[in-house]
């Protein structure tokens, strides 16, 4: 897994020589810098980035002057950038690290406070509903079409644009004519009802979308479940676990560890619609992830304003460089504004849970490695994340 302990940015300004053909020219460059030693290692990685990336400026490369304040980029080989909070390894028997059947799984908290499980050998296939939408009903749902809007019974404000340009006409219309010395009243009487008429209409449709939307996504459970017994059917050496996600899925492969580099894994991926973004990092990091505690916008505490939605100095769980901007006031500022969100944010998260556990769809042939240690490895984490996600507890998914 590329997940350092350590980070560090370093920045720097840069002038070119001036020759005969040329004008001299000026960048900053700034570079993060990671290791999994120490903090002064990771600046040193971050200076060593800087350099590298000034020679190649100095050749007349186009670079990216300032890599931008993200969790991870896989396009420019950065590792995920998140705070550690906790590591293990599975089973907690005592088995060495290089054993085949160690799982190791590390604890980071992601950009907007969640924690995240990321492990090596435990495949975790993320599915999202709108994916699924998608694929079975491609006329109504695609990249253009309504989607996510309706998860929380809004309005596709689309329509309703249409008629406040309807407004904006009529107000024109009547301006003119009261210009001209017309008689108008008529005119604000029409538009005032057909306004209101639109609205309505308006209205009606969203609230039908947004049905069609609630139902098509209930259907998708026993579409999921009806996929996984049709895998299980054609590979009856293979077992999976369900739950369902606020929205999608989350389908843990039972029968045996695997790295995401296995060709099963893409296959897998492929066979349930797994979220692209996910499959894309699984591979480049090397690691699968679970989302185990609430997304902060979907707690009751965000809506009653009791809590913040993002977490704020989202990059100050590691040491800013030397040559930063901010003073030690305002950095210290910061620091305690995001240590109370996380303290806050932590309290209110045990009144969710992330997932809800659906059920578990065995292979006929799986009883053969039961009692193997890589069947105990994977039921101590099966045991670890039900509870960390609080699956079994009657609590509102977020």
């Amino acid at each position: 897994m590329l997940i350092p302990k350590y980070w560090a940015q370093y920045k720097q300004r840069f002038d070119s020589l001036e020759t005969s053909n040329k004008f001299s020219k000026q960048a900053t460059i700034k570079r993060y810098g990671w290791s999994d030693i120490s903090q002064s290692a990771a600046l040193s990685h971050a200076k060593a980035r800087v350099e590298e990336a000034h020679k190649r400026w100095l050749a007349g490369e186009d670079i990216l002057r300032r890599e931008r304040r993200e969790e991870y980029n896989a396009s420019n080989g950065i590792p995920i950038r998140e705070q550690i909070i906790s590591e293990h390894s599975f089973p907690e028997s005592g088995l060495p690290n290089n054993s085949a059947a160690t799982t190791q799984l590390i604890v980071t908290r992601n950009s907007y406070g969640a924690h995240v499980a990321n492990v090596d050998n435990i495949a975790i296939i993320d599915v999202d509903n709108d994916d699924l939408l998608r694929h079975n009903y491609p006329d109504d749902y695609n990249h253009h079409g309504f989607m996510a809007a309706f998860l929380v019974n809004q309005s596709n404000p689309s329509a309703k644009v249409k008629v406040w340009l309807f407004v904006i006409v009529f107000i024109l219309i009547a301006s003119v004519i009261a210009w001209l010395g017309l008689s108008w009243l008529w005119l604000l009487v029409l538009m005032i009802g057909a306004t209101a008429y639109l609205w309505q209409q308006a209205s009606q449709k969203d609230k039908a979308r947004a049905q069609k939307y609630a139902d098509d996504a209930a259907s998708l459970l026993p579409y999921m479940t009806n996929l996984i017994k049709k895998r299980i059917a054609s590979h009856p050496n293979e077992s999976f676990r369900l739950y369902q996600t606020p929205a999608g899925f989350r389908i843990i492969a039972t029968h045996d560890i695997v790295s995401p580099s296995n060709s099963v894994v893409e296959e897998w991926f492929e066979y349930f619609h797994a979220d692209t973004n996910y499959v894309r990092l699984c591979q480049i990091q090397h690691c699968f992830r679970a989302r185990l505690t609430a997304k902060p916008w979907r707690m009751n505490e965000v809506e009653d304003n009791n809590l913040a939605k993002d977490i704020p100095a989202k990059n100050f769980w590691f040491a800013d460089d030397s040559n930063t901007d901010d003073t030690d006031s305002q950095h210290h500022k910061a620091l305690a504004a995001r240590q109370q969100w996380i303290t806050d944010y932590d309290q209110y998260a045990k009144s969710y849970r992330a997932c809800r556990y659906i059920e578990s769809i065995t292979g006929r042939e799986v009883a053969n490695i039961s009692a193997s240690t890589a069947q105990a490895t994977i039921d101590e984490f099966i045991q670890w994340h039900d509870k960390a996600c609080q699956v079994d507890k009657e609590l509102p998914l977020a």
